[in-house]
């Protein structure tokens, strides 16, 4: 028998529910699952259903502000499933960003304001319509993790609609998490508090519950919860990195994708000072008196939550709120030692970054301003470099000295960091599959004036820019994150049919682990020994061994940071980079 019933829109209209132009829906769906009954939406086709604004966790309010995710109840009524919860309370972003030599241009990922609150642990689902009818076998499931900074974003940017992908087999899940000081936020009393002495991490504990949920539920929404892939873009793909090395994350999936991010950085400890920084508590406390008097917990928790965003929010506020703790129970040591050390989970991957990830997140203040001239380049990179300045001028020569401070700072940030992740992957025996991006999207070819920090009148045009994969993965080439690049843009052939062939690749992958198939170039998998990668540049290319010397130079800046004991993060990436010690001599062998 059915586990839906179709024809509820007059119901449902009764009821206020809104069926949009914009969405083309045209029937009401009602489906029964282990938390309740909901009442979702099917395309104007019938090919897909979706459900929407779903509660997944308890509302992190009052008492439960910087508590660890708590499963939502289940329900008996008839929930609607129409329209996206909240997003979770965040700062807005500037529409504009002033630029070198005058002016100003749209800033590349703003977006209109979104109703948010702390009550946004909400997610929604995409699933083939016939996967929901009984006697169906199960549908692999993507659960998509979306960027920001774990500052900002939401489960429910247009961009990551999960129709088009649904349309090829899969049921598609997206989520929000708890963002910023409300998600990232550590502090003595709450260690005190909490049964396991800890504190800080608690968006990742909303990404852990998410995936409990889907493990519950998703197959009443016709989904395999023995086959789960999770996926991310930038800070999303920051999240894949971490719950992949999180120990209690291990078994809620079964494999991942990273888009531009891995978590290999310096890590705070939550209980002692690493690196010549305080601890986590310590500087969450340090905060807090800053916030309010005397810093208790009760009064920071009774704080209205703006008042509390617009204190993490001032420039160089001592906690900006997005740390990922080292705690002793998620992560036993910083992520780049889970993976080198082969501890984290050993799921197949598929991981890459994009051509051009520098020429929006320059206005982030990340890209350091191109040297005025070859010489002081030259002299700059020999002072912060030392022995290891020839290999870089090599792969970042004087001659082009925007595309050096760009690309110095896409490789060091994103391009090894992903290649590193493919390595530590098949050094434990998993597939892992690399691919470069490489294809201008609709407006990638706007010149866009460099930031006024940058104070260079140069132009950059955007290229492949940072995110703008992710509508090709979707299979959504009309759509594009942020508002400045997408505006009444058309995609054009080779951009639907690029779209078309990448969430393939994707869709393929999340299903059987290989993201290969008929009709498509073979995508051979990444090794030490064979670093083969997929690059999409208007039609899928099959390569090997993609910038030769960029893996080898930034391994060794990164093991000479992490020998000397030198924090590091992605605002201090490329020529942003801290001055290299030298290497230290090899002792001689003592003397018989």
């Amino acid at each position: 028998m059915s586990r839906f019933f179709l024809n509820l829109s007059a119901w449902a209209a009764a009821l206020g529910l809104l069926l949009t132009s914009e969405t083309a829906l045209a029937a009401t769906l009602r489906l029964n699952t282990p938390q309740g009954p909901l009442l979702g939406l099917t395309t104007d086709n019938g090919e897909v259903a979706s459900f929407k604004g779903i509660p997944y966790a308890l509302p992190p309010v009052g008492v439960r502000r910087w508590t660890p995710a708590q499963p939502a109840p289940a329900w008996t009524n008839l929930r609607l499933a129409g329209q996206t919860g909240p997003a979770c309370i965040q700062a807005g972003m500037p529409e504009t960003t002033e630029i070198a030599g005058g002016g100003s241009q749209p800033a590349l990922y703003w977006e209109p304001d979104q109703v948010s609150g702390e009550d946004c642990l909400y997610l929604n689902v995409w699933a083939p319509a016939e996967a929901l009818k009984s006697g169906q076998p199960p549908r692999p499931v993507m659960v998509w993790i979306h960027g920001g900074a774990f500052l900002g974003g939401s489960g429910a940017n247009p961009v990551y609609d999960g129709e088009a992908l649904a349309r090829k087999g899969v049921v598609v899940v997206t989520l929000n998490y708890r963002l910023g000081v409300f998600g990232f936020f550590a502090h003595p009393e709450l260690s005190a508090e909490s049964p396991e002495g800890l504190s800080g991490n608690y968006g990742l504990t909303d990404q852990m519950e998410a995936l409990r949920w889907v493990r519950k539920n998703i197959a009443a929404f016709g989904g395999d919860p023995g086959n789960v892939t999770i996926f991310g873009e930038s800070a999303g793909s920051w999240a894949v990195n971490l719950l992949v090395a999180n120990h209690q994350a291990k078994g809620l999936f079964h494999k991942a994708i990273g888009q531009s991010g891995a978590y290999f950085y310096s890590m705070l400890d939550l209980k002692k000072p690493t690196l010549g920084r305080g601890s986590a508590e310590a500087i969450g406390k340090a905060f807090g008196d800053t916030v309010v008097p005397g810093g208790a917990l009760a009064d920071l928790r009774a704080l209205p939550a703006h008042a509390l965003l617009a204190a993490a929010s001032v420039p160089g506020a001592i906690n900006p709120g997005h740390f990922v703790v080292v705690d002793g129970r998620m992560f036993s040591k910083p992520v780049r030692d889970i993976y080198a050390a082969g501890e984290q989970a050993a799921v197949p991957v598929m991981v890459g970054f994009n051509a051009d990830e520098g020429s929006g997140l320059s206005d982030f203040y990340v890209v350091a301003p191109p040297p005025p001239s070859a010489a002081a380049y030259e002299a700059q990179v020999k002072t912060r470099f030392g022995d290891l300045a020839r290999d870089w001028l090599k792969l970042y020569p004087a001659s082009d000295l925007t595309g050096a401070a760009f690309n110095a700072y896409r490789d060091s940030e994103f391009g090894w960091r992903m290649q590193a992740w493919a390595g530590d992957t098949s050094r434990v025996g998993q597939p892992a599959y690399l691919y470069f991006f490489n294809h201008t999207p609709p407006g990638g070819e706007q010149e866009r004036g460099l930031p006024l920090y940058l104070g260079s009148p140069a132009k950059r045009r955007a290229g492949a820019f940072h995110a703008s994969e992710i509508a090709y993965v979707f299979n959504n080439a009309g759509r594009a994150p942020g508002g400045s690049l997408e505006v009444a843009r058309v995609p054009t052939e080779t951009d639907t049919r690029l779209a078309d062939q990448m969430s393939d690749y994707w869709v393929a992958f999340a299903t059987r682990g290989d993201p290969n198939g008929p009709g498509r170039p073979v995508w051979k998998p990444y090794s030490l020994d064979a670093r083969h990668y997929m690059e999409f540049a208007g039609q899928p290319r099959p390569g090997v061994n993609l910038m030769p010397g960029m893996v080898e130079l930034h391994e060794a800046v990164d093991a000479r940071r992490m020998k000397a004991g030198i924090p590091w993060d992605g605002a201090s990436a490329g020529l942003f980079a801290h001055t290299l010690p030298l290497p230290l001599p090899t002792p001689s062998p003592a003397a018989p």
